[in-house]
């Protein structure tokens, strides 16, 4: 799991990035460890879990695991299955090297865009409206200093980043390396693999309430463990879509494999091939509000997809629609978690009873058979 960071990056990047622009290779312009197979402690002040009435089974929808040949810009979320081939650098492009030596790149130039390049280097986005597509991304050649990602919007200038058509595969992965982390960016059609989580969520610290993201249409599996974590004793709690507060998040259409490997050197993980959280809803940071979680290819994992109220007495959040798989990490004797609610008490979660098997179509129900659990 990814931690926040406030690191703005080395000013000499900024001036490296500001001359390979000009040149004309772009256009200016404290983590509580995963729940663990035991009850939560009850909240503090209690809200009744909303279970809306579900529907018939014969009405499920199919969404294509093909889609129809048309621009990827044209394909709905949550329409289709995401894949390596709805997803990355576009089939056929033809990258131009930038940064090749992987110095950090900061982005302060309002306006920036860097679009069909083979980039080297974390970047780091300080500014606002700026886009990153139909791009390559390495990452850096080095372990980071502190918790980062290989597209970092933590700054406190980051506004309307849109993040799209990339492929997003690190040289070096990291236990401090994760695909996008931050805030105010839009994430569409990319595709992640071999980070610590896929993308971190978070509004800025001490900052306003809204996180103000989107990720739609990604394709997210195969997480980097390291046994070597300075946040966990156990690992590595390696993430595909982690939450830790905010307003105004969007996560729909996205496929997602909670799956990791292990690091070069690092010894095994207690949780064999599975990660840690397929999506993870988490308030350590600050209150969820307006939080949609929908339509969705979720599997593997500790835990597919995890609700936590965290610090706070009360969570609400809509999860519908999504599509389950049953692959997640065996606690022992069938014990399985595709959904977790760790209170039941402190939880509203609109849409719950609406998500299904992405084998059968058939709509989970509560139950260790039935794919959706409490903790308490």
């Amino acid at each position: 799991m990814a931690r926040p960071t406030r690191n703005t990056g080395a000013a000499l990047a900024a001036a490296v990035l500001a001359a390979a622009l000009t040149a004309g290779c772009g256009q200016p312009a404290a983590q509580p460890p995963a729940a663990q197979d035991a009850a939560a402690p009850a909240a503090t002040a209690a809200r009744a879990l909303t279970l809306p009435a579900p529907a018939p089974t014969a009405t499920a929808p199919n969404p294509a695991a093909t889609p129809p040949p048309v621009p990827r810009s044209q394909l709905a979320a949550g329409s289709y299955r995401p894949s390596e081939t709805t997803t990355g650098v576009p089939a056929g492009a033809v990258l131009k090297p930038f940064n090749p030596a992987g110095a950090e790149l900061v982005i302060t130039q309002d306006g920036t865009v860097l679009d069909g390049l083979e980039i080297y280097g974390d970047v780091k986005v300080r500014a606002r409206d700026v886009t990153i597509s139909n791009s390559r991304l390495h990452g850096g050649p080095g372990i980071p200093a502190s918790n980062t990602g290989i597209i970092d919007a933590t700054g406190d200038g980051v506004v309307n980043l849109v993040v799209e058509d990339n492929t997003i595969i690190p040289d070096r992965p990291s236990y401090y390396r994760d695909g996008i982390v931050g805030h105010d960016y839009t994430a569409r059609r990319n595709h992640i693999q071999g980070t610590n989580d896929g993308l971190g969520i978070f509004n800025r610290p001490g900052g306003p309430p809204g996180a103000n993201v989107t990720a739609e249409g990604n394709y997210i599996h195969s997480l980097t463990f390291w046994s070597n974590d300075p946040a966990h004793s156990d690992g590595t709690h390696n993430d595909g879509i982690q939450v830790q507060g905010g307003e105004n998040i969007r996560i729909a259409g996205n496929t997602i494999v909670a799956s990791a490997r292990p690091g070069r050197g690092t010894g095994p993980s207690p949780r064999g091939p599975h990660a840690g959280i397929g999506i993870m809803l988490q308030q350590n940071l600050a209150r969820l509000g307006n939080v949609v979680v929908e339509r969705n290819w979720v599997d593997d994992g500790q835990t597919s997809i995890n609700i936590d109220h965290g610090k706070y007495a009360t969570i609400t959040v809509t999860v519908a629609a999504n599509y389950l798989g049953r692959n997640q990490f065996d606690f022992g004797n069938g014990s399985k978690y595709p959904v977790r609610v760790i209170s039941r008490a402190a939880s509203s979660v609109q849409g719950l009873s609406t998500n299904r098997w992405a084998d059968s179509l058939n709509l989970l129900a509560e139950g260790a058979a039935g794919g959706i659990r409490f903790n308490g």
